[in-house]
């Protein structure tokens, strides 16, 4: 949701809607059972526009528009919506279900959308026709490779993964009992300005990626905080593995689990060690609960246990800054939509090293883990990846 600033031309707005609908046929999806789903050639929404006499009246008469849960059972998984405030000031807001977008795709979306704005801005535009249906062309080849030799593979993978470490997702090592109703608190982890250079030097010593290296040094405080010899966190990929699959918008993030085994071993040892895994999970991405209940394995749990997710970049992004529409400027609102996801037994853990305030982000359910815990694995994770005494 973002306030525009400028000359807004609300038929154009349509009309790039309109235009990134028909090219990207997950926003044209129904699904009608859990097994079944048909792609229509025309959208599933509207853009929606309204007037308010204040800011307040805006972001009130949003909430109204954004805030009702998607159902699975209804047209359409896609809302978007303007109210003007005057002919130079517009909010506006796209809200999207879960199951048909990830980053790569709202960014794949956002571009489209600015590109067609801008025909659209210009004139009348050329009738756009249904792209082919290539949300639905990757789920018939996925089902197809899983059932063949490019599925065995993967299917032998995870089945080893779950004998060695137990089904996904990475049970926390030790577990507490929820008091009360769930506390979601975010902490903000403050780290040195040099944060970046300094895992940077511990990542080419491992000889493996930042990703690699902050994941181990959060897997590393896991071991010190519960005493476990053998950790494990969740983590998203993207999962666009079939060829063909890499610019297609649609639901494409999968939860995979890293784990690290061992202790009191070397820094450098231990990020090595995790980057190999990494690269095997990645390689073998796949959404674990549905495909073990097509191989019939049990892969994942069906109810969440006490877990912590690491994630790695900046401060989550929209693609809706300043050049997105030429001679529009874009201020982010962020506003908390009542149902959206949340894990009440998961510490999420997210490092940002760039920009000019370098931290570790936690957001983790109060009522269930200790908040001396989650302190004590944030700083135990910044000495491991930060310390120069290697």
């Amino acid at each position: 949701m973002v306030w525009l600033t400028g000359k807004l031309d609300i038929a154009a707005v349509r009309e790039a809607w309109r235009g990134v609908c028909l090219r990207n046929d997950v926003l044209r999806r129904a699904y009608l059972s859990p097994d079944e789903a048909c792609t229509y050639d025309d959208m599933l929404g509207e853009l929606e526009f309204y007037t308010a006499d204040s800011d307040a009246e805006a972001l009130n008469t949003i909430r109204r528009l954004v805030e009702p849960p998607f159902d699975l059972a209804d047209l359409g998984l896609s809302r978007i919506a303007i109210v003007q405030r005057d002919e130079h000031r517009h909010l506006f807001a796209i809200a999207l279900d879960h199951i048909i977008v990830d980053f790569v795709t709202w960014d794949r979306m956002m571009r489209d959308f600015a590109e067609l704005y801008e025909r659209a801005a210009q004139g009348p535009s050329l009738d756009q026709k249904a792209e082919q249906n290539a949300y639905h062309d990757f789920a018939v080849l996925e089902r197809r490779e899983l059932s063949g030799a490019w599925g065995e593979k993967r299917r032998a993978f995870w089945h080893a993964q779950t004998e060695r470490f137990g089904m996904f997702p990475p049970a926390f090592p030790i577990d507490y009992e929820l008091k009360g109703e769930p506390r979601s608190t975010l902490v903000q982890h403050e780290l040195p300005a040099d944060a970046k250079a300094r895992v940077l030097d511990l990542a080419r010593r491992g000889r493996a990626t930042l990703f690699a290296t902050v994941a181990a040094a959060v897997l590393a405080s896991m071991q010190e905080a519960t005493g476990a010899s053998t950790v494990g966190v969740s983590t998203n990929y993207h999962g666009r593995v079939l060829p063909g699959t890499s610019d297609i918008a649609g639901l494409f993030v999968q939860k995979l689990p890293l784990h690290l085994t061992t202790r009191s071993r070397h820094p450098e040892e231990m990020v090595r060690e995790v980057f190999g895994h990494t690269l095997d999970v990645f390689e073998h991405s796949l959404p674990l609960w549905s495909v073990g209940q097509l191989w019939n394995e049990n892969l994942a749990h069906i109810d969440r246990e006490a877990a912590v997710q690491v994630s790695f970049g900046n401060q989550r992004t929209t693609s809706f800054g300043e050049s997105l529409l030429t001679g529009i400027k874009a201020e982010t609102v962020f506003m908390y939509v009542p149902g959206q996801m949340t894990w009440p037994k998961t510490i999420q853990i997210g490092w940002q090293l760039d920009g000019s305030t370098p931290q570790i982000v936690a957001c983790y359910n109060q009522s269930y883990f200790p908040g001396e815990l989650v302190q004590t694995m944030l700083q135990t994770a910044e000495n491991f990846a930060l310390s120069t005494n290697r």
